[in-house]
């Protein structure tokens, strides 16, 4: 439940214009005291919730993410980097939403608190992840 209310505030108060690049969009909201959100987003000409929601599917799992649900038609898919011996599964939200011919595509993981992870990280999973999207014509 914390997850979902730490992921809904995320994005009301993420700002509603597009940076250039998923680096550029890349934010932390929150702390190691409090739990924190790691967000970045993408815009994709030409692609689909569905077909974003495959690519992603396939590239979280080689990164051995697991996808909990996918609700297309809400443009929301849930993962989850899966628990170890040390730590328990840590929740990552996907929200598509397509905006003419534009997709923008927002992931957010989310930590709670007394779990520490780096910026740097976090931004380069995400932005990896989300910089392999692909159009339909490629």
């Amino acid at each position: 439940m914390r997850s979902i209310l730490l992921t809904v505030a995320l994005l009301c108060l993420a700002t509603p214009a597009f940076a250039t690049t998923c680096e550029e969009s890349f934010q932390k909201k929150g702390d190691f005291f409090n739990g924190a959100a790691f967000s970045a987003r993408v815009q994709v000409e030409g692609l689909s919730v569905e077909r974003a929601f495959s690519q992603l599917r396939l590239i979280l799992v080689r990164e051995g993410i697991k996808t909990v649900s996918t609700d297309v038609s809400m443009g929301v898919m849930k993962a989850e980097n899966p628990a170890t011996a040390f730590q328990r599964a840590l929740p990552i939200d996907i929200f598509a939403s397509q905006d003419g011919n534009l997709l923008n595509v927002d992931m957010i993981f989310t930590i709670p608190s007394g779990v520490g992870a780096s910026r740097d990280t976090v931004k380069k999973y995400l932005c990896d992840a989300l910089n392999q999207l692909l159009p339909k014509s490629k």
